[in-house]
């Protein structure tokens, strides 16, 4: 029975879970029984079940929400020793790791700004990088961070596998998985966690006298890696950039690709069956030539341009892309709809840092986890 007499359990759940984090938090300090009440973990999951999700950027330790202008500034720890982070999403949580080697990890919640250090990984004796994907395993309900480690001495580099831990929150330990990467190494940095626990990288691998490029997949439920064949111009030819920027729910795959060579090809390719390597299809393409960046399907032509657009993230549900680009000394965000035909300045600027993109949900987790938390 509630210790609340106004409020039966039930009525004050509904209540509680409608307020954004931030006020939930200073609830609980109104009784025991609320505290209680919004700490439990089936309070925490019935509130992010209904927080609406929205793309958050991250760029030189700042937070950006660019469809949400009257949203509550998100904070990141600092940590003004360590540069170069590399930052991966999962749903509520933002997973950050510095320097090549993806070490020190933390795991934080911008909405109740809490984090925990994660343990050190493994390191290893010769030359090498790491990369970093975070996603949340559905069945076990806990969310991982994979660290794989590639080779780059000249004996290994592009002939042999990565090195893969994985890291549960639930537990708090890393493990090692032997055996389990193909022979490759990775070419992008920490990959979008998609809702079904599938994250994709770009990876290649020597083979003969050239670099067969292909999308390397990971799935945190059965923690096996799997391979998906490009089209054959992005497999074998020179490119600037190839990555993979959007897809997910095992159907659909994006990838982004800038051709080597002035002019040069800036082109959106969507994977229509998830897996099926015929299903490639080419949907929006842009051409630069010099300063001159050209869209022939919007019949637009943009001018002094500094460098090819960037693209950070293509939506499944509204055909929307988000892009990166650098316009006359501004270095700003921009959207394209590729259903609407329409493409606009969002008036968001950039400074020189990388940026990482991804969806995020306010949330109450890590409010009731104790070890090893910092508030800040």
């Amino acid at each position: 029975m509630s210790e609340n007499p106004l409020f039966p359990d039930e009525i004050l759940v509904e209540i509680l879970r409608r307020l954004p984090p931030k006020s939930a938090v200073r609830c609980t300090s109104v009784c025991k029984s609320w505290r209680c009440l919004i700490i439990h973990p089936s309070f925490i999951s019935i509130h992010h079940r209904h927080s609406p999700s929205s793309v958050l950027l991250h760029s030189g330790n700042h937070l950006t929400l660019p469809h949400c202008r009257n949203s509550s500034a998100l904070l990141l720890p600092s940590f003004p020793h360590l540069d170069s982070p590399v930052v991966a999403f999962s749903n509520a949580l933002i997973c950050i790791a510095y320097g090549e080697h993806c070490q020190p990890l933390i795991i934080c919640n911008p909405s109740v700004r809490r984090y925990v250090t994660l343990p050190t990984p493994s390191h290893y004796p010769c030359h090498y990088f790491s990369y970093i994907a975070f996603a949340f395993d559905f069945p076990k309900c806990d969310y991982k961070v994979v660290r794989i480690s590639c080779m780059v001495d000249d004996l290994s580099f592009g002939l042999s596998s990565p090195k893969v831990e994985l890291y549960s929150l639930a537990t708090g330990f890393w493990r090692t998985r032997h055996g389990v990467a193909p022979v490759c190494c990775i070419t992008g940095d920490a990959p979008h966690s998609f809702h079904d626990g599938l994250v994709h990288w770009i990876a290649k691998r020597c083979v003969g006298d050239g670099w067969y490029v292909f999308v390397l997949s990971f799935c945190f439920e059965d923690e096996l890696f799997r391979e998906i064949e490009l089209p054959e111009s992005l497999s074998w030819g020179d490119a600037v950039i190839v990555k993979v920027v959007g897809g997910g729910n095992g159907k659909t795959l994006s990838v982004y690709h800038v051709s080597a060579g002035s002019p040069c090809s800036c082109d959106i390719w969507v994977m229509k069956e998830y897996g099926v390597k015929e299903s490639w299809n080419k949907v929006f393409g842009f051409s630069m030539n010099g300063f001159c960046l050209e869209a022939p399907s919007l019949g637009i032509m943009i001018t002094d341009v500094a460098i090819p657009p960037l693209v950070l993230y293509v939506t499944n549900a509204t055909g929307e892309v988000l892009l990166l680009m650098y316009v006359a000394g501004r270095r700003s965000l921009y959207s394209l709809d590729m259903e609407g035909k329409w493409f606009k300045d969002l008036q968001i600027e950039v400074g020189t840092e990388v940026v990482y993109c991804g969806y995020y949900s306010e949330s109450l987790v890590l409010l009731n986890k104790a070890s090893g938390v910092v508030s800040y």
